[in-house]
């Protein structure tokens, strides 16, 4: 479902996504979302605009609806875009993925073309999360992490799983699996045993996005992915 009020996204995106064999619904104010889901129609994704106040609704009436409709509609994945260029937004968005995931913040100017919006929503559809890479302050972020768990972790919140991770870092799925548990750890988050409702990645995302602290110096040399560090702690 695009949800959205302006025009132009509903007269250009929705043709191109059914020439891609997308079943598209639209709806060009909260109030005509709302109504729609009311309905029985139940999208796998909304691509979901923060801001309707061309509709009279509010420049972050998007917000308020992104929670409503997941208490309401815990399935249904939240793709929210945006022209604000605000990590703080971002968290609120991401947040609302803490038991289940399947949430994303993309900025619409630096969307690169339709394919990139699927892949987006596509990340989303399967429980995962997304968040643009082009937010302003993203890669200044993650303090007490070492420089590698900091690129594991803007993986992470760009969508990747765990084996997409491990090849574009050239490391083992099981060293990817170490690095994620060093950095729960790190942050003090509870493991999946500890609260199997919890969405860890989530919550990991959410920590690097708020850990302002000043990085070290340059880290001492990683150990070689494929390298067991006795100290380091086993994955979840």
């Amino acid at each position: 479902m695009i949800s959205d009020d302006g025009l132009f996204y509903h007269d250009l995106l929705a043709p191109a996504l059914r020439r891609r064999a997308v079943q598209v619904t639209q709806a060009k104010s909260i109030q005509e979302t709302h109504a729609q889901l009311a309905k029985g129609i139940v999208p796998d994704v909304i691509l979901l605009d923060v801001d309707f106040s061309r509709a009279g609704e509010g420049s972050f009436a998007g917000l308020k609806a992104a929670r409503e409709i997941r208490k309401s509609f815990p399935g249904v994945g939240l793709l929210v875009w945006s022209q604000h260029n605000e990590l703080r937004i971002a968290l609120e968005v991401i947040s609302i993925g803490r038991q289940g995931g399947r949430v994303g913040y993309v900025l619409k100017d630096k969307l690169e073309d339709v394919q990139q919006l699927m892949s987006y929503a596509s990340t989303v559809q399967a429980g995962g999360i997304s968040i643009d890479a082009e937010l302003h302050g993203f890669f200044n972020r993650g303090g007490r992490l070492t420089s590698m768990q900091r690129k594991v972790v803007e993986l992470i919140s760009q969508g990747f799983t765990n084996k997409a991770i491990a090849a574009r870092l050239g490391m083992s799925v099981g060293a990817v699996e170490k690095y994620i548990s060093a950095i729960r750890i790190a942050y003090g988050l509870p493991s999946v045993e500890d609260d199997p409702a919890v969405n860890i990645r989530v919550l990991i995302v959410l920590e690097y996005l708020s850990d302002t602290t000043s990085h070290s110096d340059p880290d001492p040399e990683e150990l070689h992915p494929d390298e067991t560090d006795p100290d380091e702690p086993d994955a979840d």
